[in-house]
């Protein structure tokens, strides 16, 4: 793999000076290269000569979507700063805990995350803060910002205009920390997963090969926060890195969605989302008759039992999904379907392992499973994290290799199938149940809109599975009428011993669903 060797900005700002860089679908706004490059200089200057930040140093961010999130990126990339950005979906206290675990020089926000900075500073004060104006134009002159109030903090705009220094884009430190990006915390309590330069080129130049990504030019519309992995860094990044187009929108709405990507003279080539996203993009009145100009390559990471649906609505339209898997921590993307594969689409595939990565398949020992056998998966390559921030490294890693967390296997062509996280896993009578699994043969059931399975105690089997469901308008799923509809496809230690229906799936802050909830639900309230 080739090692970075300059920065991009500056890279694409000689190469394709006029080309758009970024654009922000509420005002229509667009960034050359050119115009990037001196946006990300002054305010690369500003962070170093204003605020005093050296190598290594935090910077804090807050904001919705916005090509300014993109700029002071790149700014801290090109003074070797690490960008944390927080997901403001979380509570004060988990705010004010990441802040303070990761002890930034200076917070960046937007109009709309203006309260909730300054009450999280009261309590873990940080030096130097700017901000701008949610609904302002990304260009204006920031004079009539509106977000200063008391003149407390410093405008963005004003003080990129005010930069008298200007840091030019030179070589990039491959191992330099880039990002600290917390996970959400499904499993247990968040972690900063430590991003640097070299994870970033590996995820770009993986892609290239499953995806179109280096093809002159790409445009991205990013539909995902830029506070989480899957906005930052699957598509948007990799965009980035090779010269492509990124729109970004301040939050997803479907039915703006499914406009910009049918209008012609945006000309959107490729969109990744998570599956919720999805599921309400193609569940729209006008998805099924919309014409796709340029729309050339959809991914959706993770699996649920929403993804074939996904998948089919979108080939109606000759669109293949990339199907994947992947995590914060691996870059993120690990495998991809690419080329296009209907049977293992609908079998389940999360696809096949991109080149510059590695994976094994683990028994508990440590020896790796035999082909076809279910084993936690390891990664290791350029894309994996180095760490979390400031906890030990042994906690996750077997030498150089990634401990996932994550049951698969993988069949004789390749193709990876994930069974579920391990810790999801349980044991009835037993024997290990995987709850994705189970939930691949569910999801076909008529009358489910949404489905989950979680195990929970059983004092005969020692634990048995639940099953959640979210039922369509009208239908009423019943233990038997699951049995029924599994028979023959399932194990009977594999089939849910409970049924409980609920109007909306829990889910955390980033949109997965909680199973810990949905188990702690049951638990407490046990509905057969």
């Amino acid at each position: 793999m080739t090692e970075i060797c300059t920065d991009w900005v500056a890279n694409h700002a000689r190469r394709r000076p006029d080309s758009i860089a970024l654009g922000n679908a509420e005002d229509g706004v667009t960034r050359t290269w050119v115009e990037l490059d001196a946006r990300v200089a002054a305010l690369a200057g500003l962070l170093r000569n204003g605020w005093g930040v050296r190598f290594g140093d935090r910077v804090a961010l807050i904001a919705e979507n916005d090509p300014r999130v993109l700029e002071l990126q790149f700014a801290c990339m090109r003074i070797g700063a690490i960008l944390v950005p927080l997901n403001w979906r979380l509570s004060l206290s988990e705010l004010m805990e990441q802040l303070t675990a990761s002890a930034p020089s200076g917070i960046v926000h937007d109009g709309e995350w203006r309260t909730v900075v300054d009450e999280i500073t009261i309590k873990v004060p940080v030096p130097h803060r700017i901000a701008w104006n949610s609904s302002g134009a990304a260009n204006d002159g920031g004079a009539n910002d509106g977000v200063m109030g008391d003149g407390a903090v410093d405008d963005y705009e004003s003080a990129l205009a005010s930069t008298s220094v200007m840091v030019a884009g030179q070589y990039l430190d491959p191992d330099a920390v880039t990002h600290i990006l917390y996970t959400s915390g499904t499993t247990g309590k968040p972690k900063g997963v430590l991003c640097t330069n070299r994870m970033l080129a590996t995820q770009a130049q993986n892609l290239a090969h499953a995806s179109g990504m280096a093809e002159r030019g790409g445009h991205h519309l990013n539909i995902v926060p830029l506070f989480h992995a899957g906005g930052l860094n699957v598509f948007t990044n990799p965009m980035l890195y090779w010269g492509g187009r990124v729109t970004t929108t301040r939050r997803f709405e479907p039915k703006a969605t499914l406009d910009l990507l049918t209008d012609p003279a945006l000309g959107v080539t490729h969109l990744c989302g998570v599956l919720q996203m999805y599921e309400w993009l193609v569940r729209l009145d006008d998805f099924p008759a919309a014409r796709f100009p340029a729309l050339r390559t959809v991914l959706t990471g993770g699996w649920g039992p929403s993804a074939f649906e996904i998948y089919r609505a979108f080939r109606a339209h000759g669109i293949y999904v990339l199907l994947s898997y992947g995590a914060s921590e691996l870059g993120p993307i690990v495998t991809v379907l690419s080329p296009p594969d209907d049977v293992a689409a609908e079998s389940g595939s999360s696809g096949m392992v991109l080149p510059h990565t590695r994976i094994r398949l683990t028994a508990p020992d440590g020896a790796e499973v035999a082909p076809g056998e279910v084993g936690e998966l390891w990664v290791r390559g350029g894309g994996v994290t180095p760490g979390y921030w400031r906890t030990p490294r042994a906690e996750t890693f077997d030498g150089a290799w990634f401990r996932t967390g994550d049951a698969a296997r993988m069949d004789e062509a390749g193709h990876v199938y994930i069974a579920g996280r391990l810790k999801e896993m349980y044991r009835s009578g037993g024997e290990n149940v995987y709850p994705a699994e189970v939930e691949a043969v569910l999801v076909g059931m008529p009358g489910i809109a949404e489905l989950a399975v979680v195990g929970v105690p059983d004092e005969k089997w020692g634990e048995v599975g639940l099953l959640a469901v979210v039922p369509k308008l009208g239908a009423e799923i019943t233990l038997a009428g699951v049995h029924a509809f599994a028979e023959g496809r399932l194990a009977r230690f594999k089939l849910p011993a409970h049924v409980v229906m609920l109007d909306d799936m829990p889910r955390s802050a980033t949109e997965k669903i909680s199973r810990v909830a949905i188990r702690e639900q049951f638990t407490t309230s046990p509905d057969t």
